[in-house]
C-alpha cells in the first residue's frame, strides 16, 4: 500500500506540472465552466430560494467533468504522444495507480475551479451560499471527486483503443451535463433518459451534495445517494482496472503502444 500511494502521489504531482506547464487545457477546464456557470446565474437571478446555490453547484459540476473528461481521457494519449507510454508501461508500477494519479489531480482542478465558481457568485452575483450542514457538504464533495475520478480511468483505458477520441469526448462533455442533473433536475428529463443518468456516479453526488447544502439535519435520502455513489465508484474501479489490464496486454502483444 505505501508504495501504491507513492506511485499515485508521483503520478499526481507530475500531472500537476504538467497542467501548469501546458495552458492549452485552461479554455475547456477553467474558462468554460465559469461562462456557463455565469449564464446560468444570469438566468436564475430574478429567482429565490435555492435557485442560485443549484447553478453554482451545478457548474462546479461541469468544471469538475471537464477536467476529467478532456485530461484523464487522454491521460494514456498524452504519454503517447510525449514518446514516453512505453517507459510508464515498462516501469513496475501498475498502469492504473500512474493514470489513477493523474485522474485525481484532474478532478482536483475541478474542484478548486468549483471553489472559485462559489467566491465569483457569492461576490459578484450576490448569491446566497450558505451551506446548511458544511462537515457532510465537504465530505459529499470529496467522495464525487473521487467517483468523477474513477469515471476518468474508464476514459483513460477506452479511449487508447480508438483514434476518434477526440470525437468521442466532444460528443460526450454536454451530454454528461444534462443527463447527471448537474444545471437542472433529472426529473425534468424523458422517463427513458433517467437509467442513463442513475448509473452516473456524479448524479448521486450531485444530488448529495445539495442536500447537504440545503439540510442541516439531513434524511436517510442524503445517504442514501452517498451510498449509491460509492456502490458505482466502486464498480467504475474494477471494470477500469479490467480495460487497462486488457489494454497492456493487447498492447504488449501487438507492439503498437508507439503507434499514434
Amino acid at each position: 500500500m505505501p508504495q501504491t500511494l507513492r506511485v499515485i502521489y508521483s503520478a499526481f504531482r507530475m500531472a500537476m506540472l504538467h497542467w501548469m506547464a501546458d495552458p492549452q487545457w485552461v479554455i475547456p477546464n477553467v474558462i468554460a465552466p465559469f461562462v456557463f456557470t455565469f449564464v446560468a446565474l444570469t438566468l436564475f437571478k430574478e429567482a429565490t430560494g435555492p435557485f442560485g446555490l443549484y447553478a453554482v453547484l451545478g457548474g462546479g459540476m461541469m468544471g469538475m467533468w471537464g477536467n476529467t473528461l478532456y485530461s484523464s481521457g487522454f491521460a494514456i494519449s498524452f504519454e503517447k504522444w510525449q514518446g514516453t507510454l512505453e517507459e510508464v508501461v515498462a516501469t513496475p508500477s501498475n498502469l492504473l495507480h500512474v493514470i489513477a494519479g493523474k485522474s485525481v489531480s484532474n478532478a482536483l482542478f475541478g474542484l478548486v475551479n468549483m471553489m472559485a465558481i462559489l467566491l465569483i457568485a457569492s461576490l459578484v452575483f450576490r448569491v446566497s451560499l450558505d451551506v446548511a450542514n458544511p462537515v457532510l457538504f465537504a465530505l459529499s464533495l470529496v467522495l464525487t471527486l473521487l467517483s468523477v475520478s474513477a469515471l476518468g480511468l474508464i476514459f483513460a483505458s477506452a479511449f487508447v483503443l480508438t483514434r476518434s477520441a477526440q470525437v468521442f469526448t466532444n460528443g460526450l462533455e454536454f451530454p454528461i451535463y444534462v443527463i447527471s442533473g448537474s444545471m437542472f433536475p433529472i426529473g425534468l428529463l424523458p422517463f427513458w433518459v433517467h437509467p442513463a443518468s442513475y448509473i452516473l456516479g456524479p448524479t448521486w453526488g450531485i444530488e448529495a451534495i445539495r442536500i447537504a447544502a440545503g439540510q442541516e439535519n439531513v434524511s436517510l435520502t442524503f445517504w442514501i445517494n452517498v451510498s449509491v455513489m460509492l456502490l458505482i465508484t466502486l464498480a467504475y474501479v474494477a471494470i477500469a482496472a479490467f480495460l487497462f489490464k486488457k489494454v497492456e496486454t493487447k498492447s504488449r502483444r501487438d507492439g503498437t503502444l508507439g503507434q499514434a
